[in-house]
């Protein structure tokens, strides 16, 4: 991949952080980007387990949250695709929701639970085994899956031919403008790292490769022919189990992770008050009429 050129709009990346892997700046649109790689052998400092109980109940309200605003968009019965379905929330959530919707995981780590829970899964990497449908599907999501993904372009091209004339993309993803990732970034400057690298997930297996704000999320999609029609913020934190998703990186020493969780608990009001670290983007195919 070019590292020089942004995928966005084409302008050159100048370097901005040195961590593990490079992070460049594109000074037009904004983007951050990576050189990181995904590690195919699956192997990092992720702790899935402690991950997914500091998860799971934010995961879930924030998918209520985007179900509710689908639903009266689209309402009826509808077919989805998500791509990166990882433990199968969303899908459970379809389920509840009468939602069709197939998940697309190139891991095996949740295999058991898709069958145990009767999810449809097909395993492998997007688009090469994604099942295609005649008329295209209603609904195509991406649930904190687009920030890792190397070929943003090509990716939405693809999209774009498996989506319905009136599907609806949903880009569920991290922003560079919100108050961790800016936190992360101040630690950084004063020679404290960790968090920054926390942020891109450098020491797990699939880093992120970029980071987005939301003129530079609708600016990439507007030049594929799709359109933003909804715009949502997302809670960022569950509270009640910061522990865990803090020790979800295995080389957190323990003590730090509890000074840690205390004071992001204290910090609530800052942090709930301040602009949000995940959005929900809704788009549209743009018609040749339009």
């Amino acid at each position: 991949m070019d590292h020089s050129a942004c995928p966005v709009c084409g302008n050159p990346l100048k370097l901005k952080h040195r961590l593990k892997f490079n992070v460049y700046k594109c000074n037009s649109c904004g983007l951050l980007h990576s050189n990181a790689h995904f590690e195919h052998s699956f192997q990092s400092d992720l702790e899935s387990d402690s991950r997914d109980i500091g998860l799971k109940q934010l995961r879930r309200k924030n998918f209520d949250t985007i179900i509710k605003e689908l639903l009266e968009l689209k309402g009826g019965e509808l077919s989805g695709l998500e791509i990166g379905c990882g433990n199968g929330w969303w899908l459970e959530k379809c389920k509840e929701n009468n939602i069709g919707c197939i998940g697309i995981e190139p891991e095996h780590i949740y295999e058991n639970y898709h069958k145990e829970n009767k999810l449809d899964v097909i395993y492998g990497l997007y688009p090469d085994v994604s099942p295609k449908k005649e008329y295209g599907y209603d609904l195509i999501i991406f649930n904190d899956v687009f920030e890792h993904i190397p070929d943003i372009n090509g990716l939405v091209e693809s999209l774009k031919n498996d989506l319905n004339d009136e599907g609806i993309l949903i880009i569920n993803l991290p922003m560079s403008t919100g108050f961790f990732y800016k936190w992360a970034v101040r630690m950084h400057k004063l020679g404290m790292s960790n968090s920054l690298t926390r942020m891109w997930q450098f020491n797990f297996h699939s880093p992120h490769m970029n980071y987005f704000n939301e003129d530079n999320m609708k600016m990439l999609v507007d030049k594929h022919s799709f359109s933003a029609i909804e715009v949502l913020k997302l809670d960022t934190l569950d509270f009640s189990s910061i522990k865990e998703r803090i020790m979800a990186d295995k080389g957190m020493n323990k003590l730090k992770g509890i000074f840690l969780s205390s004071a992001l608990t204290l910090m609530k009001p800052l942090i709930t008050s301040a602009e949000p670290d995940i959005k929900a983007f809704f788009f549209k195919k743009k018609l040749k009429c339009e």
